[in-house]
């Protein structure tokens, strides 16, 4: 109700009796009121009543007000309480000031909608009085407020009078549904067995302590103590002089139930309040879902130990302080040995170093740190992630850690390459050749060729193409190109050379592969001599006539083949709890029952992957619409821990609204805590290392097919770009020209210049291709100073492909300055259409026939289509014989 007078504060420092402004924190007018002006006053509206709002920490809600005393004066204006409350105490006023209060306070609020409590101060000299109870109740009853929603504040010093008065007025107040408040705890001199004797409701933090919380370590752990302390002996714990977010955001994880203070509203009047409460949210406290200390030790002590994977806590020296059993059992030890040793000390001095390095990357400012542990001289190896933990000033204070055993797995991988290597061995060394194309009926590979020279796949499709005999070679592909949209298996018969000048008649058959929709994403195909399959018809045929089947002959031919001690209980939640909360992979505490199991508690990684907020899904069934994770495997995961306990890692995806899927690793444990079942579930994100995996791969993909001087494609790239473009032109009636680009006397460039000028010329003749042919030409460097152009082009600019190619040449050429001189560089350009009997090999060997051609004019920029050269100053005219040589 009003502030009460505290002797070791001076200034005025209790924030009820402070007069705030915009811009100032504190400012306090000091006034002698007159003992006639306060008498005065006390029968007017000079002396009112203001309400500041407490506010559930939880849910932001208003559930109360504390009441408390103003006095403004018409002519000195406002006198801060702690002038005339003490006044009023040394003069008698003080019971004449309490009951203004409560009249003035219960019958304003008495016709307020809501269920909010009101907190009234009592001064400690009030209770030497043997009829403050009745005094207090008669009050009260006299307005119509109900006196289940009053709460009494009573301060410390008022139980030192300890005695029988005091005792009897707490217990009448408690007895007529009364609430008690312990206010200002931590500043005086209540013990321990006081505050457990008296029957509070709410324990009251004391605002010097939440003033140096953001800053101040000591105070945090204070707070920390008393929030347990209370919250273990069923109180309310509230917080008083709340200012910033932060100090808010702190008392909050720290557990604390309610805050007081200026951020969540300054004292009004009851007009003001009436307002107040239409425009927020009021309603009672929610319930507090931790449970006591006590309880939330041994959940956590549980979940903790049962947990299916390795967790640990190390601090800022690189020392274990917690260790859980899977941990320790992954590096051959035992809690108890481990906790309070250094962390090199249970592992190879070589992975001791590595730890040690990744741990020190983490103290030194990097958030997380992920890797993967091979234990020397074991096949055991383990994922391990490792996330810095700050206190609340974003210090370091510790580093939690988690290991996943991926022995299996990795196992697992050893053993598919092998399968990987054994199938492409077998492959490479059967008597059968093996190809491939994509859905349009391209083919993309091509086993080894006879003499196995051959490692390039461009180049093997290309040589077993010349094998053919070139009367079957274009039969052959109207065969396949007609038979494509059939989706049904293709055979056919063709003449190739293998090792000899021998014609072989071939077989070659292929089959359709199809993706989870049906549709046709690639052919698989064999060839093999027809001969060869001649023998084993044969062989197959004389088994039948031994009355053997077909699986009998294959079987003929082939042979079958707690706490540990001295940490104490409240040290140990909290680094339990900050252990589940900032873990960095996503963990979730469930309920057991198959068909209801829904979810207790997750943590922010959960949220953070999941992409909910735990509003959402807080108390929700795991199958019900929006859970967090729900795949067709969930019902089989639970039977899975129904019957065995447990289940190792499986990959989930995980899928967002928009579409984006989440590769993860899930694995569970079920754990009893009380006769309680729980299942604790963990979600690895593994979509960092599987983007990083294809970055990889694609960047290994772009650099070995780019060339690093002009960034332009390279030979390879070009000879698979051939290969592709050859057959695709096979296929509809535009012309594929080839423009074999070779530079004059670059030599004399690069004898006179220097070879880094020499560089920068090519480098800058690879940006003018870029910028004077079309997105969709064709353009590498396959050599020193060797360009080539490959242009897809319609009958329409075939016919004037030369006097086109001849003024773009002349642009590309034209002189370039370097080190403050100008070079003249010119080239040679010989340019063909692809033909019908073409394979890559003698397209591009006829380009470069042309090329040769463009050399002996002597012209700086020649340009030989079709093995024709025409004077530059022709090309303005359309020339006839120019373009009968087109072809």
């Amino acid at each position: 109700m009003f502030a009460r007078l505290k002797y070791t504060r001076p200034n005025c420092l209790k924030p009820v009796g402070l007069q705030k402004t915009e811009n100032t924190s504190v400012m306090a007018t000091r006034k002698t009121p007159s003992l006639r002006g306060l008498e005065q006053a006390l029968l007017t509206a000079a002396v009112w009543p203001a309400f500041q709002p407490l506010v559930d920490l939880q849910s932001n809600a208003i559930i109360g007000f504390e009441v408390l005393a103003r006095w403004t004066d018409p002519v000195e204006g406002a006198i801060a309480p702690c002038e005339f409350v003490p006044y009023a105490e040394a003069n008698g006023l003080i019971d004449a000031l309490t009951q203004k209060m409560i009249l003035d306070a219960c019958r304003q609020a008495v016709t307020w909608p809501g269920s909010f409590v009101l907190a009234i101060n009592l001064s400690p000299i009030q209770f030497r009085s043997r009829d403050l109870s009745d005094f207090l109740i008669t009050a009260i009853a006299a307005t119509g407020f109900p006196l289940a929603r009053i709460h009494i504040e009573i301060t410390e010093s008022a139980l030192l009078e300890d005695n029988e008065n005091v005792r009897r007025t707490i217990a009448k107040l408690k007895a007529d549904g009364i609430g008690l408040a312990l206010d200002d705890f931590g500043t005086g001199f209540a013990s321990l067995t006081q505050l457990h004797a008296f029957p509070f409701d709410k324990l009251k933090i004391d605002m010097s302590f939440v003033r140096t919380l953001e800053e101040d370590s000591g105070s945090r752990k204070i707070i920390a103590s008393v929030i347990g302390l209370g919250q273990s002996l069923g109180m309310t714990v509230v917080a008083e002089g709340v200012e910033t977010e932060q100090q808010a955001v702190i008392l909050r994880r720290l557990g604390c139930d309610v805050g007081q203070g200026w951020l969540f509203g300054k004292p009004l009047d009851a007009l003001q309040t009436e307002r107040l409460l239409a425009s927020r949210t009021q309603q009672p406290l929610s319930p507090r879902v931790n449970g006591s200390l006590f309880q939330r030790v041994h959940q956590l002590d549980a979940l903790y130990r049962a947990a299916p994977i390795g967790l640990c806590y190390i601090d800022a020296d690189l020392r274990y302080i917690s260790v859980n059993q899977r941990y320790a059992e992954m590096l051959g030890s035992c809690p108890t040995q481990m906790v309070g040793q250094p962390i090199d000390q249970f592992m190879p001095d070589r992975e001791a170093r590595h730890l040690n390095r990744d741990l020190r990357r983490i103290l030194d400012g990097e958030s997380m740190v992920v890797d993967e542990f091979k234990m020397a001289g074991t096949a055991n190896a383990f994922l391990t992630i490792h996330q810095r933990v700050d206190d609340d000033a974003g210090q370091a204070i510790g580093i939690s850690g988690t290991a996943i055993d991926i022995t299996d797995r990795k196992l697992i991988e050893t053993a598919l390459q092998e399968t990987e290597d054994h199938a492409r061995w077998s492959i490479e060394l059967s008597p059968n050749i093996t190809w491939s194309s994509d859905a349009h009926g391209t083919v993309n590979y091509m086993g080894p060729t006879p003499d196995g020279s051959i490692r390039n796949v461009v180049d093997r499709i290309a040589d077993w193409q010349g094998r053919m005999h070139p009367d079957d070679r274009q039969r052959v592909r109207r065969e396949w190109l007609e038979w494509l949209p059939t989706g049904k298996p293709f055979e056919t018969m063709f003449r190739m050379r293998l090792n000899d000048e021998t014609w072989r008649w071939m077989l070659s058959r292929a089959r359709p592969h199809h993706d989870g929709g049906g549709d046709i994403v690639k052919w698989y195909g064999l060839i093999s001599e027809v001969a060869v399959q001649e023998h084993l018809e044969a062989t197959i045929a004389k088994f039948h006539e031994l009355g053997r089947n077909e699986i009998s002959a294959a079987e003929a031919v082939a042979p079958a083949n707690a706490p540990e001690p001295g940490i104490p209980e409240t040290l140990f939640v909290s680094m339990l709890m900050r252990m589940f909360e900032f873990a960095p992979i996503a963990m979730s505490i469930t309920t057991s029952d198959t068909k209801t199991s829904s979810y207790l508690k997750v943590n922010d990684a959960y949220l953070r992957l999941t992409g909910l907020k735990w509003d959402d899904i807080r108390g929700k069934k795991l199958t019900s619409e929006g859970a967090a994770i729900d795949n067709p495997a969930r019902d089989r995961r639970h039977r899975l821990l129904a019957t065995n306990g447990a289940y190792e890692l499986e990959e989930v995806d995980i899928a967002y609204a928009d579409g984006t899927v989440i590769p993860t690793l899930i694995s569970a444990q079920r754990t009893v805590i009380d006769g309680t079942p729980f299942d604790v579930e963990v979600i690895i994100d593994v979509s960092a290392r599987v983007r990083q995996q294809r970055e990889i791969e694609s960047a290994l993909k772009t650099s070995a097919r780019t060339d690093a001087l002009s960034g332009l494609p390279n030979r390879a790239s070009f000879d698979e770009a051939l290969a592709e473009a050859v057959t695709r032109n096979l296929q509809n009636d535009r012309k594929l020209a080839l423009a074999y680009i070779d530079l004059n006397k670059f030599k004399v460039v690069n004898d006179t210049h220097g070879h880094s000028a020499g560089d920068e010329v090519l480098r800058i003749i690879a940006r003018r291709l870029r910028e004077n042919f079309r997105a969709t030409d064709f353009i590498a460097r396959i050599g020193g100073d060797e360009f080539v152009v490959m242009l897809d082009i319609d009958r329409k600019l075939a016919g004037d492909l030369q006097p086109y190619l001849q003024k773009t040449m002349e642009r590309i050429f034209k002189p370039i300055p370097i080190g403050g001189q100008v070079t003249f560089t010119g080239a040679a350009v010989g340019v063909t259409f692809l033909q019908e009997n073409d394979t890559a090999k003698s397209y591009v060997e006829r380009a470069d026939e042309y090329m040769y051609i463009a050399k002996t004019t002597g012209e700086r920029v020649a340009v030989v289509c079709f093995g024709q050269f025409l004077e530059p100053s022709t090309l303005s005219g359309r020339n006839s014989t120019a373009r009968a040589k087109i072809r």
